[in-house]
C-alpha cells in the first residue's frame, strides 16, 4: 500500500474515531432539562431499554449507545431499576450507569411508634410500594412464619430507623430488610433477659409498643414499663388509651367514654392482661425499657401537659395529681363530671375505672 493510501486510511480511521468519541460523549441539550428519572422494568430487553431511554430524551445518539453495548457485549448486563439523571447524560455515562446498576436511592425514615398503616402510607407517598400490597404482605401469617416472627402480623417487628431503598423492591423485600434490622437491634441477650422475667418475645414487644405510645421522654419509659409490669402482676387492667385507639376501626381524634366501654381485643379497660399483640413498631429505647423496667412502686401516671408525666403509688396520690394537672379539662364530648378513679379520655392518663 502506498504512502498516500496509508494516509487516507489513517485519516478515515481518525475521523471515525473522533466522530465516535463525539457521539458517545455528546450530551442532550441542557436547556429546559430537569432532573429526569428513567425506570427500566425488570426483564427488559436491550431494544426496550434503548426505546425507554430515547423516549425520556436521555439518549441523543442511539447509534453510539448501541455500538458501546455491542462492542462490550454488555446487552445482558444492563440492570433494571430507576435511574436519576440530574444533568443531561452522554451515551457513555448512561452505559456506565446501567452496567453498574447505579440506580436512584431513597432515604426513608420510619419514626418510632409508626404502625403498619403509617409505614405503608410513607412508602406509597414515595412510590416505593403499593400501600395495599405492602399491608397484605405485612399481615400474612405465612410470611411472618417464614421470617420467624411470632403472631400473625409483622406489627411491632419493623424497626423504626432510616433506610436506603430503591424502586422495584417487592413488599416482601422491604419487610425483610426492616425485620432483619429489628433482629440486629433486639439482641439475643435482651430476649434471654425477657424470658428470665417470664415474658415471651411477643409479649415484650407488645409492652414496648405500649411504652412507645405512652411515653414521649426516654427517661420516663422505664417507669411506664414498671407500671405495666406491676399491673400485670396483680391482675389489674392496664387501661392504656393507645391500645383502645389501636383497636378502633375508626378514630376521629377524640377518645370517648363510649370507646372505653366498647368491647374489642385491644381494649385494656375491659380486658385484663396484654392486648393480642403490638400496637405499633417501637424504637430501641422502648424495647430496652420493656426489658429493663425501673425499680419503683408506681401504679399510676397522668400527663403534666408538657410531654412529661406525674407518677403515683396510690390511687389517692393519683387523684390529687389528676386534680392538679387535668383540672378543668373536659376532653370527652358530653362528659360533665367524673368519678374518682375514672379516666378523662384522651388525657393520657393511666387510671383504673371502677372494676366490673
Amino acid at each position: 500500500m502506498t504512502a498516500r493510501k496509508w494516509s487516507i486510511v489513517a485519516a478515515a480511521f481518525f475521523t471515525v474515531a473522533y466522530l465516535f468519541l463525539f457521539l458517545v460523549s455528546a450530551r442532550p441539550p441542557l436547556d429546559q432539562w430537569r432532573v429526569t428519572k428513567v425506570f427500566i422494568p425488570k426483564g427488559s430487553t436491550y431494544p426496550e431499554i434503548e426505546k425507554i431511554l430515547a423516549e425520556k430524551g436521555a439518549l441523543r445518539y442511539p447509534l453510539a449507545f448501541r455500538i458501546l453495548v455491542i462492542g462490550t457485549m454488555s446487552g445482558t448486563k444492563l440492570q433494571h431499576g430507576e435511574y436519576a439523571l440530574p444533568a443531561p447524560p452522554s451515551a457513555i455515562e448512561l452505559w456506565r450507569k446501567l452496567v453498574s446498576g447505579d440506580v436512584a436511592k431513597y432515604q426513608v425514615t420510619i419514626p418510632g411508634g409508626s404502625t403498619l398503616s403509617d409505614i405503608a402510607e410513607t412508602l406509597g407517598t414515595l412510590e416505593l410500594a403499593n400501600p395495599s400490597e405492602f399491608l397484605t404482605a405485612a399481615v400474612s401469617p405465612s410470611l411472618t412464619s417464614r421470617m420467624g416472627i411470632p403472631g400473625n402480623t409483622l406489627e411491632g417487628y419493623l424497626f423504626p430507623d432510616t433506610y436506603i431503598m430503591v424502586k422495584d423492591m417487592t413488599p416482601e423485600e422491604i419487610l425483610g430488610v426492616m425485620v432483619r434490622r429489628f433482629r440486629r437491634k433486639f439482641t439475643p441477650e435482651m430476649e434471654s433477659k425477657a424470658e428470665e422475667d417470664g415474658f415471651t418475645l411477643h409479649q415484650i414487644v407488645t409492652i414496648a409498643s405500649i411504652i412507645e405510645k405512652e411515653a414521649g421522654l426516654d427517661q420516663e419509659k422505664p417507669l411506664v414499663s414498671e407500671v405495666i409490669r406491676k399491673r400485670l402482676s396483680i391482675n389489674m387492667p392496664l387501661q392504656m388509651d393507645p391500645t383502645v385507639i389501636y383497636g378502633l376501626k375508626k378514630f376521629g381524634g377524640n377518645l370517648t367514654r363510649k370507646d372505653l366501654r366498647t368491647p374489642n381485643p385491644y381494649n385494656t379497660y375491659r380486658n385484663r392482661g396484654l392486648p393480642p399483640g403490638p400496637i405499633c413498631n417501637p424504637g430501641l429505647s422502648s424495647l430496652i425499657a420493656a426489658v429493663g423496667p425501673a425499680d419503683t412502686d408506681y401504679l399510676y401516671f397522668v400527663s403534666r401537659n408538657d410531654g412529661s408525666h406525674q407518677f403515683s403509688r396510690t390511687l389517692q396520690e393519683h387523684n390529687r395529681a389528676v386534680a392538679i394537672y387535668q383540672k378543668g379539662k373536659n376532653m370527652t364530648t358530653g362528659q360533665n363530671e367524673k368519678t374518682d378513679g375514672e379516666i378523662e379520655a384522651g388525657a393520657k392518663v393511666s387510671t383504673p375505672l371502677p372494676r366490673p
